[in-house]
C-alpha cells in the first residue's frame, strides 16, 4: 500500500477556475470534472480513523492520511526511542528531531556538516522551492545551532569509529558515484530513495511496537512537524525558526499555527529531551 498526503486530493468541488466551475461525477475509481476532465481519486473511509483509501487503475490500494499535522508529545517520543536498539537508526531519528529537516535533507548530511565545537549543523542538500515567490532565499544551504543533546548523541554515535568527514551519515557511501555531490536533487533521489522508504516503514513499525495507537498517522515528516511545535516552547525568534526549517513565514504559520497545548510538565520534558537550545 502507498501512503500519501490528502492535500493533493482534497479540493472544494465548487472551486472556481479561470474558465469554469468544476462539475465532478464518479467514474469507476475516480471523480472527474464533466467540463475539463480533471480527475481525482475517489476516496473512502477505512476502519482506521484519519485514513482514507482509494483504488488505482491497476487495483492497488492508495492510502491517504486525512491530516498530516500529527506531532509527537514528549512521552510518545520517549516510548518510541525506547524500542529502537540500532545505534544508526536511533541517531537518524534524533537528527530528524533536532534539525527539523526534511528526510531527504537529513539523509544527505555528512560528518563535516556537524560542527561539534560550535554546536551547529549545515543542511547542504535542500528542497528547491521554485514554485514559491522569493524561493531563492529558501533554496540555499542552512547553517544553524542545534541543541546540546544532539551533539552528545553525535559524539556517542561516532565514538570508537574512524570518521571520514566527506562521508554521509545515513547513506551507503560505497554505492554513491564520485560526483554524487554535484548531482541535482532529482539525480540524487535514486541513491537515497530506498533509505527514505525504509526509514518511513521503520518509523511506523517501531511506533506500533511502542504502543502508539495511531502509528499509521506518522511519517518522518511528522518529526519535522514535532520540531516546529517543540521549538516554539523555547525563546527563539520566528525569523530564526523559519530559517532553520527552510520555510517562509506564511508557510510556517499555515502548518505550525496551531495553539500550543503542552502542559507545564510536557514543556519540561521537551527541554530534557532537547537539552540547551540556542
Amino acid at each position: 500500500m502507498e501512503t500519501l498526503s490528502i492535500e493533493n486530493n482534497r479540493e472544494d468541488l465548487s472551486l472556481n477556475t479561470k474558465n469554469h466551475r468544476h462539475e465532478f461525477e464518479e467514474r469507476d475509481n475516480f471523480i472527474v470534472c464533466k467540463i475539463c476532465q480533471k480527475k481525482r481519486l475517489k476516496l473512502e473511509n477505512t476502519d482506521k480513523e484519519g485514513l482514507l483509501v482509494g483504488r488505482l487503475s491497476d487495483g492497488r490500494a492508495y492510502i491517504v492520511r486525512a491530516d498530516r499535522r500529527r506531532y509527537f508529545f514528549p512521552q510518545e517520543w520517549k516510548k518510541f526511542m525506547a524500542v529502537i536498539t540500532n545505534k544508526r537508526h536511533r541517531f537518524f531519528f534524533v537528527t530528524c528531531l533536532h534539525t527539523g529537516a526534511r528526510i531527504m535533507e537529513v539523509l544527505n548530511i555528512r560528518h563535516k556538516d556537524i560542527d561539534v565545537e560550535r554546536g551547529t549543523v549545515k543542511i547542504n542538500v535542500v528542497k528547491k522551492r521554485v514554485a514559491k515567490k522569493g524561493f531563492k532565499s529558501f533554496s540555499k544551504s542552512r547553517d544553524f545551532f542545534v541543541a546540546s543533546n544532539f551533539i552528545k548523541e553525535y559524539k556517542s554515535f561516532i565514538r570508537g569509529k574512524k570518521i571520514n568527514p566527506e562521508h554521509y551519515l545515513f547513506l551507503n557511501n560505497e554505492e554513491l558515484p564520485e560526483n554524487y555531490e554535484e548531482l541535482t536533487n532529482a539525480e540524487k533521489k535514486k541513491y537515497y530513495q530506498k533509505k527514505s522508504v525504509a526509514y518511513s516503514r521503520l518509523l511506523k513499525n517501531k511506533l506500533k511496537k511502542a504502543g502508539i495507537e495511531d502509528y499509521y498517522n506518522f511519517s518522518p515528516h511528522n518529526i519535522r512537524k514535532t520540531y516546529g511545535m517543540w521549538m516554539r516552547t523555547f525563546n527563539i525568534e520566528m525569523a530564526e525558526l523559519t530559517y532553520r526549517m527552510g520555510h517562509d513565514l506564511d508557510t510556517f504559520i499555515a502548518h505550525y499555527g496551531s495553539s500550543l497545548i503542552f502542559t507545564d510538565v510536557e514543556r519540561r520534558e521537551i527541554q530534557k529531551i532537547m537539552g540547551d537550545v540556542k
